[in-house]
């Protein structure tokens, strides 16, 4: 097929333009390199976006000697989880990969790496993520644990719905729950509330990125909110960015922040409108510019609660 034997340059090509963790893949060994982009080692926004929900949890509840250990220890997770999911992602999804140019030169889509060695990294980087979190507790395994398989449903819900950015906010803001779990015993209602606005962040970053594949995907038959809107689908995130940024100030209520979070949630506002004003679903590249400002905001939040936070003590 084309799409195979093209897949190199593709892959070659976005190595040469992405940052440096794509750069420090690139010069793996020619065998090892599959495996590392398997595990989105070269890409490491994703990671950013699964941890930064746990370090905005550790930011409004954790004493900091509590802080520094367990955000550490989020971070090693995250990476590991997000690779083993990733991972699996490619492997049952392959076919379609295959027929998506963004996606065609990924390993197993692209013929480098067989099905079978890539399922079993990816079992083994899965099973090893949580007990990573033993290093806190037996309960942080087990609150770790509790999130695999929502990654593991994730790449069938494509399939049956077009709604599957929902079930990813769920999936990838589990580090707050688990936060709150270890720290307090449950979400509560402050915890409830963020974990909602985080959710909402999520599911319009996802229909973002869902939107550069939307021609490919409906050729393939790969469902997705992006798919059934076109080009409504800007409004669709326009929605779900305003829910998120009125359930942060609920939020900063619940949990009593101090006045310095107001103008930090104003910044955090202002960067959610700029994405919905720059992703033009029928311009793939500003989606692409759009969904890579998204560290920046999980950035943007964290400060915003950390800043609330300090300025209770005043």
């Amino acid at each position: 097929m084309p799409v195979a034997s093209e897949a190199p340059a593709l892959v070659s090509t976005q190595v040469a333009v992405q940052g440096p963790a794509a750069r420090l893949v690139g010069r793996a060994p020619a065998g090892v390199r599959p495996y590392l982009e398997l595990l989105r080692l070269d890409r490491p926004v994703g990671v950013w976006l699964l941890v930064v929900p746990g370090w905005i949890a550790l930011g409004a509840i954790a004493e900091p000697r509590d802080g520094g250990l367990l955000g550490l220890l989020l971070l090693v997770y995250g990476v590991l989880s997000r690779g083993a999911a990733c991972g699996l992602n490619d492997v049952l999804d392959a076919r379609f990969d295959a027929q998506v140019p963004r996606t065609a030169g990924r390993p197993v889509a692209s013929g480098r790496l067989a099905a079978g060695r890539a399922l079993v990294l990816c079992v083994v980087v899965g099973a090893v993520a949580p007990l990573v979190m033993g290093l806190w507790s037996v309960q942080a395994v087990v609150w770790a644990a509790a999130g695999a398989p929502l990654a593991a449903v994730y790449p069938y819900m494509k399939r049956v719905t077009h709604w599957p950015h929902v079930w990813l906010g769920i999936t990838m803001n589990w580090t707050l729950p688990l936060v709150y779990g270890l720290l307090t015993g449950g979400l509560g209602l402050g915890g409830g509330v963020l974990y909602g606005a985080l959710i909402c962040w999520a599911v319009g970053t996802d229909v973002i990125y869902a939107c550069q594949d939307r021609e490919a995907d409906v050729r393939a038959g790969v469902r997705s909110a992006a798919v059934l809107l076109g080009h409504r689908s800007r409004v669709l995130v326009g929605v779900v960015y305003a829910g998120c940024v009125v359930l942060l100030a609920w939020f900063g209520v619940v949990a009593g922040l101090g006045p310095l979070y107001w103008p930090g949630l104003c910044v955090v506002a202002g960067q959610l409108g700029w994405q919905v004003w720059r992703a033009d679903p029928a311009d793939i590249g500003a989606c692409g510019r759009a969904f890579g400002t998204n560290p920046l905001c999980g950035l943007l939040i964290l400060v915003a609660v950390l800043a609330g936070r300090v300025s209770t003590l005043g």
